[in-house]
């Protein structure tokens, strides 16, 4: 109950005080309290910054190397190795693309040697007819795979 009685009266004193003061005394102190709440708004302030990539900007690298000697060294020495990996990575990949590439088309050069052979013997034989169609139906065949192959990685590189 006393707290209560004692806040209107500091008020009433407070309000005594500042009737006393020069009108230039309260705004200098109102200047200062201004002042103090906008340098503590501004202490407040969050900086958020980011980067991309395997190697930071100049001014963290230079961190990394005031936290330990030697750091941002290591920092550039794993960007390099990653990037020797991921070309090593990249070529490989492209070496097996060609050597399956090469693969099929030496299993498709065999097929229609096989079939046209086969073909051939058919109709030295006597069944020209049977011949006809078992190399008509083989090549059309393995011909419409080699078009449709081409035209499904071209798409494919158009939406690469």
């Amino acid at each position: 109950m006393s707290e209560n009685y004692e806040k209107p009266q500091r008020e009433t004193e407070l309000k005594e005080v500042l009737e006393q003061l020069p009108e230039q005394a309260i705004e200098e102190m109102l200047a200062e309290i201004v002042a103090e709440r906008i340098q503590e708004e501004r202490a407040t302030l969050a900086i958020y910054q980011q980067f991309s990539g395997p190697i930071p900007p100049p001014q963290v690298l230079s961190g990394y190397d005031q936290v330990q000697a030697g750091f941002a060294e290591r920092i550039m020495a794993m960007a390099e190795n990653e990037q020797t990996h991921r070309h090593s990575l990249e070529t490989q990949a492209l070496t097996s693309s060609i050597t399956i590439q090469k693969r099929g088309q030496l299993f498709a050069l065999l097929l229609s040697l096989l079939i046209l052979s086969i073909s051939g013997f058919l109709i030295y034989d006597g069944k020209e007819l049977a011949g006809s169609a078992i190399a008509g139906a083989s090549l059309t065949g393995l011909a419409y795979i080699f078009i449709t192959g081409r035209k499904t990685k071209h798409s494919e590189k158009e939406i690469d």
